[in-house]
């Protein structure tokens, strides 16, 4: 079901994602190491050109025109890219291979070029409009693109910073904006098996209330290997957590360790079934 797109989160995720970018932007010119290990077998530059595509291929998912992506991935026949979301990696480590160019500063220009052509581009009268997204028969929100292109910014910008041994600064705002924007609608928009560990997973049936500070509130509701996500409507919960809204979403996409996070109290569990809290990141599974 795709969600109405706010007025008021349609400027914030602009603003954000301009800031984002110009931040990204600032550190690839500044790249000391490019081939430093940045994340599994991908360098600093290998990160880089990784961010590069991103920025061809959700602008042309927002523009209904995946030519320019195809030209580097041929094997892109449809108005999306995967048939499941479980190809992704192949695909995405493919890309970064089809492209040999390694210089930072060159791939800098790529992102701020084609992220200003976004932003001419995109049209806040359209926001809630719906869009093919990644995986073949799922769509999302305009809107939702936006918050997809600032999760790979703000992220990626965490990993090529890292790798190269300089400070990045997750900001809470830009995460509850990837949070809420770009998470909940995916998960919403692909199958409720999809994104769940069908082992973990298996036979548990719980509630779980994910208060994230400065985010709206959802239910989690789990059912013997089946995800759904609702808006709070008075049903019973199992377990609450209330979560950082950077801790939340850098443990999410496994940057952080949850142990770290509950630890640093960044991450807290209450409520009738508190112990199923530190459950809840292994009941979930990263493409």
């Amino acid at each position: 079901m795709l969600g109405r797109a706010r007025s008021l989160d349609w400027n914030r995720g602009q603003k954000a994602l301009r800031q984002e970018v110009g931040r990204v932007v600032g550190l690839l010119r500044s790249v000391r190491n490019p081939s430093a290990p940045a994340l599994g077998h991908w360098s600093v530059a290998e990160v880089a050109m990784h961010l590069s595509q991103a920025w061809m291929a959700v602008p042309g998912l927002a523009g209904r025109d995946v030519s320019a992506i195809r030209e580097v991935l041929p094997e892109v026949t449809g108005p999306s890219l995967i048939r499941d979301i479980w190809d992704l990696p192949a695909l995405t480590s493919l890309g970064v291979r089809n492209d040999p160019e390694r210089n930072c500063s060159v791939l800098a220009d790529r992102i701020e070029e084609r992220s200003g052509a976004y932003f001419a581009a995109i049209d806040q009268s359209a926001a809630a409009d719906p869009r093919a997204w990644l995986v073949d028969g799922s769509e999302v929100a305009l809107s939702t693109l936006t918050y997809h292109l600032l999760n790979e910014t703000v992220v990626h910008g965490w990993d090529i910073a890292h790798g190269d041994g300089q400070r990045w600064e997750v900001r809470a705002d830009s995460a509850c904006l990837v949070l809420e924007g770009f998470l909940v609608p995916v998960l919403r928009a692909l199958g409720p098996r999809d994104f769940v560990d069908q082992t973990v997973a298996a036979g548990l049936r719980a509630t779980y209330e994910i208060r994230v500070k400065g985010c709206r509130r959802y239910m989690f509701v789990f059912d013997d290997g089946a995800l759904r996500i609702e808006d709070p409507a008075g049903q019973t919960v199992d377990c609450s957590i209330d979560a950082d809204p950077v801790a939340m979403l850098l443990v999410t996409w496994g940057r952080m360790h949850q142990a770290d996070a509950i630890v640093k109290r960044q991450l807290v569990a209450s409520g009738p079934k508190d112990y199923l809290g530190p459950r809840f990141r292994g009941l979930m599974r990263n493409p």
